[in-house]
């Protein structure tokens, strides 16, 4: 009887034995994740000693106004426009190349991509809105001027270019009276 509690005893023990001496990583192993924003670049590495000179800030030049509902007039003197980071100006880019292509999905996909990486730029959502009214997705178009307006808050020039925008995409829409109020409230800024 003995013998036989010690064959029980033994591979237990052994278990125990070998499982204590295993070493079990706590966590599993990540992925290493590349920082590709504008507050790397800004902070110096820890084996760089001289100061490097900031780059002049790349800003998206405004949109144009184009299509049949174009209002004249003269337009609003640009406000200084937060620094954009170089992500987002290269597919503000990209979204007004194709859009002069003539390719609005692909500037939809780029301006969505944009829209990601900095959800309170004022300009991306412009620029998304045209593309938007482009593809005669009204309802949408106007959702994100809207959208655009509430961010660009204290900043009259894109507050009046995204009213303007709102004003053209209701007429377009078949809307004369919103596009009325629209031009009113652009007129305010």
């Amino acid at each position: 009887m003995r013998l036989f509690n010690l064959r029980l005893l033994l591979p237990g023990l052994l278990a125990a034995l070998l499982s204590a001496c295993s070493i079990a990583p706590s966590q599993a192993p990540r992925a290493p994740v590349e920082d590709r924003g504008t507050e790397a670049e800004a902070r110096p590495s820890p084996r760089q000693t001289a100061p490097q000179a900031p780059s002049e800030p790349a800003v998206a030049t405004p949109l144009p106004d184009s299509g049949p509902a174009a209002t004249p007039g003269p337009s609003p003197a640009p406000a200084p426009q937060p620094q954009q980071s170089p992500a987002v100006v290269a597919l503000l880019s990209d979204a007004e190349q194709s859009r002069n292509a003539g390719d609005y999905r692909a500037a939809q996909g780029s301006l969505q991509r944009a829209q990601r990486i900095a959800p309170r730029d004022a300009e991306v959502y412009y620029s998304l809105a045209v593309t938007h009214m482009e593809l005669e997705d009204f309802d949408l178009a106007e959702q994100v001027a809207l959208k655009g307006v509430s961010v660009a808050q204290n900043n009259a020039y894109q507050l009046r270019r995204l009213w303007q925008l709102i004003a053209k995409i209701r007429l377009r829409a078949g809307d004369p009276e919103g596009s009325r109020q629209a031009e009113q409230k652009a007129a305010g800024y």
